[in-house]
C-alpha cells in the first residue's frame, strides 16, 4: 500500500503502511538525516517545552538537535506561504504534518535561538495515533521532522485575507498574519470559532457578538469531532499561564495585531465559542468582502482550516485525484454567497 497523502484541519496528514510505507520509514531513518530541516529527509529535534492550551491541546516547542540554522527554503516559506512540517511516529511508521506557529514576537529579535525554534499547536484525538504518541513524549525527547511542505503559496500582489479557522485552524491563521506583517498595506480579519472558552481564555473580539439562543444545525458539526469531550477547569488554565486572564493563543495573536499596526492597514480578531452560543454567521462574512474604494487593487483571498465538518460546512468536500486530495469547487455557504473578485482556498 502506498502512503496516503490527506490534508485535515489546517495539517497535512500522510499514512504509511506495509512493505512500501516500511521502505520509506528505513529510507529516513535518523542515520540519514541531514544537518538542517529538509523536504527529504527526517531531522532530528528536541522537545524543549510542552506548553498546555486547554484539557486536550498543547504547544510544544521544538530544537534542532544539533543548532543548525535555518535554510533559506524554511525562510521564503515563513515569507510568503501557509507550511506545514511532517512529524515521524517511530513506532508505528507513520507521520503527521502539522502548520507552524509563528516565532514569538515578545521581545525576540532575530538571529536568537529560540526564534528558529518550532511550535506546533497539536492536540491529543482519541484514537490519534501521532498526536498520542507525542503527547505522552517527556521533555527532551527526540522528536524527527521533515519540510518544509507548502500548503498554499500568498499572491504577491495580496491586499486582504478573511480567513474562517476552526480549532486549531488558529495555527495557519497566524502564520499568515505573520507573513502579512511585511505586506505594506494589506489587511487581515480571522474568524475563530472554538467548541469551548479554555481554547481562547480571555480573548475579546474587535466587533460585540451578541449570543445566539438558537443553535442552528449548520453549526453542530462540533459534536462530531473527535477527541474533545473532556472536561476542563478554563480558570486553571488560566492561573497556569497568564497573570492578565488571557490565555496562551489570545495573547499572541494580541502581538500580532499590535505588529500589523505599523504598515499595514491592520488585523481583527473574531472569537466564537460554541459553548456561548455564538457562531460565525453568513452576514459575519458578507461584510468583509466589501471593497473600500476603486483603488484598492490587488488579490483577496478566503482561507477556510480547521475539521473537516467545519471546512465542509463553509466551502464544501475536498476531492481525491491521482492520490491526492485537491480543492474541489467552492460548496458549502460560501459557495452560495456573492464573492466577487475574493478566492477561496480550503486548507
Amino acid at each position: 500500500m502506498s502512503w496516503l497523502i490527506r490534508i485535515r484541519p489546517g495539517v497535512l496528514v500522510v499514512f504509511g503502511s506495509s512493505a512500501i510505507g516500511g521502505a520509506a520509514y528505513r529510507h529516513f531513518k535518523p542515520g540519514s538525516a541531514e544537518a538542517s530541516l529538509n523536504p527529504h529527509t527526517f531531522t532530528p529535534y528536541t522537545l524543549v517545552d510542552k506548553q498546555d492550551v486547554s484539557d486536550t491541546s498543547a504547544i510544544f516547542t521544538l530544537r534542532h538537535r544539533d543548532g543548525a540554522p535555518d535554510p533559506e527554503s524554511v525562510k521564503e516559506a515563513w515569507k510568503r506561504s501557509v507550511w506545514s512540517v511532517q512529524v515521524k511516529q517511530p513506532q508505528l511508521q507513520i507521520a503527521r504534518a502539522y502548520t507552524l506557529l509563528p516565532p514569538k514576537t515578545d521581545g525576540i529579535q532575530a538571529g536568537e535561538k529560540e526564534a528558529e525554534d518550532v511550535r506546533l499547536l497539536i492536540r491529543e484525538e482519541e484514537g490519534g495515533e501521532v498526536s498520542t504518541y507525542l503527547h505522552r513524549l517527556a521533555e527532551k525527547s527526540t522528536i524527527e521532522l521533515r519540510g518544509p511542505n507548502v500548503e498554499c503559496e500568498l499572491p504577491h500582489d495580496i491586499k486582504e485575507v478573511l480567513f474562517l479557522a476552526g480549532g486549531t485552524g488558529i495555527a495557519p491563521a497566524m502564520q499568515v498574519a505573520q507573513a502579512l506583517g511585511r505586506r505594506t498595506g494589506s489587511k487581515m480579519h480571522i474568524l475563530w470559532a472554538n467548541r469551548r472558552r479554555e481554547e481562547c481564555i480571555g480573548g475579546v473580539s474587535d466587533e460585540h457578538i451578541p449570543a445566539n439562543p438558537i443553535i442552528h444545525s449548520g453549526t453542530s458539526w462540533w459534536r462530531s469531532l473527535i477527541g474533545l469531550g473532556h472536561t476542563a477547569a478554563p480558570q486553571a488554565v488560566v492561573d497556569k499561564h497568564s497573570s492578565q486572564g488571557k490565555g496562551v493563543l489570545v495573547q499572541e495573536l494580541e502581538a500580532l495585531k499590535e505588529c500589523s499596526q505599523a504598515g499595514t492597514r491592520g488585523l481583527s480578531v473574531q472569537y466564537y465559542v460554541d459553548a456561548e452560543k455564538t457562531f460565525i454567521k453568513p452576514g459575519d462574512v458578507a461584510k468583509r468582502l466589501h471593497v473600500e474604494g476603486p483603488e484598492e487593487k490587488g488579490s483577496r483571498l478566503i482561507l477556510v482550516s480547521g475539521p473537516d465538518g467545519f471546512i465542509e460546512h463553509w466551502a464544501g468536500k475536498k476531492l481525491w485525484v491521482g492520490g491526492r486530495e485537491v480543492q474541489g469547487e467552492i460548496g458549502g455557504v460560501l459557495g452560495q454567497m456573492d464573492l466577487k473578485d475574493w478566492n477561496v482556498f480550503k486548507l
